[in-house]
């Protein structure tokens, strides 16, 4: 009938239905809009708003810990590729340890990767990124030695540079290079042994016919019994009457008693720039009971 509302259906003006009168519930309205929101749909969507936020803080500290990552892999790329050479050398039966080149990656995600994500509060995101880091490591190492094949690196221009401060960042070849100006201060002629041709020592030093070998060792933590087993060796294969092992860091108590019963000395590099033979005589017996 006209004039009637259509079944159903409330007419357009007029007083809200009872249903509204008498509810709990109060509908806003979004501005400009005849959209109404019940203070559920409010928490739902102020629910979805947090976790959006969390997680884009997510994406940028993911993006700034990856591009910290590929900055210091920039920047020790050199490095890696020969430790990687040296590492990959074949012994004296023809076998390469590949075990030696995993734990240099280790050592440097460890010492130099990790440490400048946890100054940066980003350590937490390392585990995810650990695969990602040393696939980009083995194609920057493959790639730089392959283009090495035909040109000499860029840090062969700076291999005969010997920095003169240590600092907790410097790589394992410039702290050798640094330890060696530090022997050289003390009268010695010391020279660093190229990369993968070491045979356990990296510094060969001589003063008043007198043969010092050292192997350098840029340690996080104390240093154990492998380094004073190779340096041993080396000393005898080179014929030198001392040999000695360096490190930034202490040793262990194993390594220690190992040192004084093999008679190499366990030094910090702070004690270089004085060495003198006197301090290479005998000592005396420390762990005799």
């Amino acid at each position: 009938m006209a004039g009637q509302p259509d079944g159903g259906f409330f007419p357009r003006s007029g007083p809200l239905p009872p249903a509204l009168h008498h509810g709990s519930v109060t509908p806003s309205f979004l501005p400009g809009h005849g959209i109404a929101i019940l203070p559920a749909d409010a928490l739902l969507l102020g629910f979805f708003l947090v976790l959006f936020l969390q997680y884009r803080h997510r994406v940028r500290r993911r993006r700034k810990a990856w591009q910290l990552l590929c900055q210091l892999i920039a920047r020790h790329q050199h490095t890696l590729a020969q430790r990687q050479q040296a590492c990959l050398t074949e012994n004296h039966y023809g076998v390469v340890d590949k075990q030696r080149w995993h734990r240099e990656l280790d050592y440097f995600c460890q010492s130099i990767l990790l440490t400048s994500l946890m100054q940066e509060n980003l350590a937490d995101i390392w585990p995810s990124l650990r695969r990602r880091t040393l696939r980009r490591i083995s194609r920057v190492v493959k790639i730089l030695l392959k283009r090495n094949r035909t040109s000499p690196p860029p840090a062969a221009a700076r291999s005969s540079t010997t920095p003169r401060q240590f600092t907790a960042t410097m790589d394992p070849l410039d702290y050798e290079r640094f330890c060696a100006g530090l022997l050289r201060q003390a009268g010695w002629q010391a020279r660093t042994t190229p990369p993968g041709a070491d045979q356990g020592m990296d510094i060969i030093a001589e003063q008043s016919g007198v043969r010092l070998v050292i192997q350098c060792k840029l340690y996080g933590r104390p240093v154990g019994n492998k380094a004073v087993q190779e340096i041993f060796t080396a000393r005898q294969h080179r014929q030198a009457q001392y040999a000695a092992v360096v490190s930034n860091a202490g040793y262990t108590r194993p390594a220690r008693q190992l040192a004084h019963a093999t008679g190499v000395h366990l030094l910090h590099h702070s004690q270089l720039s004085t060495l003198g033979l006197m301090d290479l005589q005998p000592q005396p017996d420390l762990f005799h009971p």
